[in-house]
């Protein structure tokens, strides 16, 4: 093969005659005081501040074959212990260290994963994730705005700012209410691009029948609080694989794949459509625990 040919390999990108869809996942820490806090209160400043140090991805059709796989390592978070230690998952370390060695995965900086990740979004018709509210909305928005204050001669300002906010959300003080917001995309450097919400959908097309329900019930899978049917993506894929002793990885993208197989089998059910959009509160749709 002629140089110009293998350049020309190279640049070739997707077949432009498919559609094409990002799954997403990522795994997070949160900001570095909350190691003084209790677990339970640290679990809330992880949900409202959270910061990505996995970030993985897959680029899929509608049948669900994977095309494209990404997965980064974030150089700010992972390699910051005092920042790493407050993921739930921190334990977790030597087995990114061994991907690491092997070349499963590449250590970057945010703002070079980023990039990478900004130009396989030009290539696909919509963007999503289990939980897409946490990952599009709070994960990257809010790692995002942290990486820019890293990087500036007022990263200590905004530091404090942050403590008294989480302060204020541990004290039951709810700030002034977004006047708006897009339930529909996910508008992120100059790039915008319709959002899907496989939890949503995984409730509304393959949770919400009787068959599952009684799937939980013999397995004992429900929520935290006992009240509701565990809708969570290790739950769903069990089901749909027909796997009951199915573990979830929850490293990044090893959980975007399994969610790409839901995608296809959302996909199926939902007679070849991708519904845009956020569900709030989803698993409502599978109904309480009788």
């Amino acid at each position: 093969m002629t140089e110009r040919k293998m350049l020309m390999k190279k640049k070739k990108g997707l077949d432009k005659r498919r559609k094409y869809y990002m799954v997403l996942d990522c795994e997070t820490a949160t900001l570095p005081f909350t190691t003084n806090l209790s677990p339970e209160q640290r679990k809330t400043i992880a949900i409202a501040k959270p910061l990505i140090y996995d970030l993985g991805y897959t680029i899929v059709d509608k049948k669900g074959k994977i095309y494209k796989k990404k997965n980064f390592l974030i150089s700010e978070i992972f390699s910051v212990p005092a920042v790493f230690d407050t993921a739930y998952y921190h334990d977790k370390k030597p087995l990114y260290l061994e991907k690491l060695k092997k070349g499963e995965i590449i250590l970057k900086s945010w703002n070079e994963a980023i990039e990478a990740m900004v130009a396989d979004m030009e290539e696909v018709e919509a963007v999503g994730a289990y939980n897409a509210m946490f990952d599009f909305k709070k994960a990257i928005p809010f790692t995002e705005i942290y990486i820019e204050n890293l990087y500036s001669d007022h990263f200590y300002d905004f530091m404090r700012k942050q403590e008294a906010i989480c302060q204020d959300l541990l004290n039951g003080k709810k700030k002034d209410k977004q006047t708006t917001f897009d339930k529909d995309n996910f508008l992120f450097r100059n790039e915008k691009k319709p959002l899907f919400d496989l939890w949503g959908l995984a409730c509304q097309y393959l949770l919400n029948c009787d068959e599952y329900r009684a799937y939980c019930k013999a397995n004992d899978f429900y929520s935290h609080s006992k009240g509701f049917y565990s809708t969570t993506a290790e739950k769903c894929y069990s089901f749909v694989a027909e796997n009951t002793d199915f573990v979830e990885a929850h490293t990044a993208l090893d959980d975007a794949e399994i969610e790409s197989f839901i995608f296809q089998k959302i996909v199926q059910k939902a007679k070849n459509k991708v519904d845009i959009g956020i569900i709030y509160f989803p698993h409502r749709l599978v109904g309480k625990v009788e």
